[in-house]
């Protein structure tokens, strides 16, 4: 219980959490980008906690995504429908030009919220934690 309230007090103190080695997850290989509310992003982390190679990064809102360095790699950027159509479209936008190799990922139950080529794949809220972790490693190219 103490790694996620470090989590929410990181999220809440700077707007931005990472997972990483002591915190949850060691940094390695996979570099998973939330956007969107804490709890999504925390959701996320228990679905990708035993990958012992991932590193989990949460931004809650558009605007926490240019604190990131741009030199930081993400391999899937997952976005939340709690984000308004506006800031869908823009962190899109941003993540495709910051780090032109993500995959984007948008966790929403809305049909036709962003042109296709603004993203890659779509879940609904409602998708368990073992069929996001599947998505994920099939977007990170990583699925066995």
């Amino acid at each position: 219980m103490k790694a996620h309230s470090e989590l929410v007090e990181c999220a809440a103190g700077n707007a931005i959490g990472a997972l990483s080695g002591k915190h949850l997850l060691p940094a390695k290989d996979s570099r998973v980008l939330s956007v969107g509310p804490v709890d999504r992003g925390l959701w996320i982390h228990d679905a990708l906690s035993d990958e012992p190679n991932s590193r989990l990064t949460i931004a809650t809102d558009y605007r926490q995504l240019w604190e990131i360095p741009s030199l930081e790699s993400v391999q899937v950027a997952i976005l939340d429908d709690t984000l308004s159509t506006f800031e869908l479209e823009a962190a899109c936008r941003l993540i495709r030009r910051r780090w032109p190799p993500a995959k984007i990922l948008v966790v929403s139950r809305r049909e036709s919220l962003l042109e296709d080529a603004l993203y890659d794949d779509r879940v609904v809220p409602t998708v368990t934690p073992t069929l996001i972790r599947t998505t994920i490693e099939r977007l990170m190219g990583t699925l066995q």
